[in-house]
């Protein structure tokens, strides 16, 4: 019998990709402030392609973004990762059904709670700013636990915060790898949510795929 639910962040409890789009504006007013407009759409699709969904090392991405853009005088790769990592979280973009899902699950009895992997500040600074928290028992950092998905431990951490079994929990994200395969590891039902990066990448058949948060509701109890 399932009596927990638990949620990866970006993309999935969060638009991260509009999300990004917003950063970016930021990034750019902050360090670039004085680029054209042509110029900064070209900026911004540098930063979209290599930025891969952030699925990558900052540093090593805010050097190459250096490298591309002929950035004389940027700042060290460094700072501009360290920017990232502080102020990325001002530019949540919840979604709108976000909120409503969790608040069902509490009203229907469930434990709830997010799973998420990044560094400490980065992740709980978007959670603190969500408005989420409240309606999470559990909020679960990799960076605060140094265990990382897609290493099942991490959730079946999760689940023994809860004082429950893995098989007790269903784990919802959109990492195939990360999220889908992590959770089946760690003995959780995964549901996916075709969005983001890896929006209809490697989906299973034996995985239920949802296209929207709220959809989770579905498959509780089946």
């Amino acid at each position: 019998m399932i009596k927990a639910v638990l949620f990866d962040f970006d993309e999935t409890l969060q638009d991260r990709t509009e999300a990004f789009e917003h950063y970016m504006d930021t990034f750019l007013e902050t360090f670039r402030p004085n680029l054209s407009e042509e110029q900064i759409e070209i900026c911004k699709e540098d930063m979209r392609v290599t930025g891969k969904g952030g699925y990558v090392n900052r540093v090593e991405w805010c050097t190459l973004l250096c490298d591309m853009w002929g950035w004389k005088d940027a700042p060290p790769a460094e700072v501009l990762a360290e920017h990232y990592d502080v102020t990325f979280g001002d530019h949540n973009v919840i979604f709108k059904n976000s909120k409503p899902v969790l608040q069902e699950l509490k009203n229907r009895g469930y434990l709830t709670g997010v799973v998420t992997n990044g560094p400490s500040y980065l992740q709980n600074h978007k959670m603190d700013m969500s408005g989420l928290r409240e309606l999470c028992d559990i909020v679960v950092v990799s960076g605060d636990v140094g265990v990382h998905k897609p290493d099942p431990e991490l959730l079946r951490y999760s689940a023994k915060l809860l004082g429950l079994k893995p098989e007790e929990c269903i784990y919802v994200g959109d990492h195939p790898i990360n999220d889908i395969r992590c959770a089946l590891e760690a003995g959780m039902k995964p549901i996916r949510v075709n969005f983001g990066w890896f929006k209809d990448q490697d989906l299973r058949s034996d995985v239920p795929v949802i296209e929207d948060i709220i959809d989770v509701l579905r498959y509780l109890d089946e």
